[in-house]
């Protein structure tokens, strides 16, 4: 099984990153291929129009499909910024259009149907349910998309209880990754 993680927000190594690296360390535990992709370090534009016709900007959107199309599952991280998913995760989300059949027939079957899900929010407010439209909104995306959601992991009040000093919530991440 391939299995693909996608980190939004601006830091290469914060906390958001850290559980991702730890659900594919779970998933690398029990023989599955990983790969790390950090939106931070990949240029991602945003969709235009010409003429009432949907464009693509040539950046680096044309890296990932690749590893898209391959995946058996997707390990999605964003940080919460001001209520919802960070702007590179919300770009990556909506860039996501190129695979929709509204687009193209053609495009659509490149898409892994019945691929697997994890989303990883992390944010600064103590409240663990206080962003559960977000999550209710990346599964319902996750559903159109044909894929199946297996779990969600929250991490709140990040500032205070960073991640790394989290040691129950690591161990289930890595979890999470080996029933993948």
């Amino acid at each position: 099984m391939k299995v693909l993680g996608i980190v939004g927000g601006a830091k290469r190594d914060g906390n958001t990153v850290r559980l991702v690296e730890e659900v594919l360390a779970g998933a690398k535990e029990v023989g599955h291929e990983t790969i790390l992709l950090k939106l931070v370090d990949i240029q991602i534009g945003h969709l235009g129009d010409r003429n009432g016709e949907t464009t693509f900007p040539k950046d680096g959107f044309d890296e990932i499909k690749p590893y898209i199309e391959s995946m058996d599952a997707l390990v999605l991280g964003a940080p919460i910024w001001f209520s919802t998913v960070d702007s590179r995760t919300h770009v990556f989300i909506q860039r996501l259009y190129y695979y929709s059949r509204y687009y193209s027939e053609e495009n659509k079957s490149r898409w892994p149907e019945g691929a697997k899900a994890v989303n990883v929010i992390t944010y600064g407010d103590d409240d663990p349910h206080i962003y559960d439209s977000v999550l209710a909104w990346l599964k319902d995306s996750e559903r159109r998309w044909g894929m199946k959601n297996i779990e969600c992991i929250v991490a709140e009040n990040t500032g205070e209880r960073p991640v790394n000093a989290r040691m129950g919530l690591l161990k289930r991440a890595r979890d999470i990754g080996k029933k993948l």
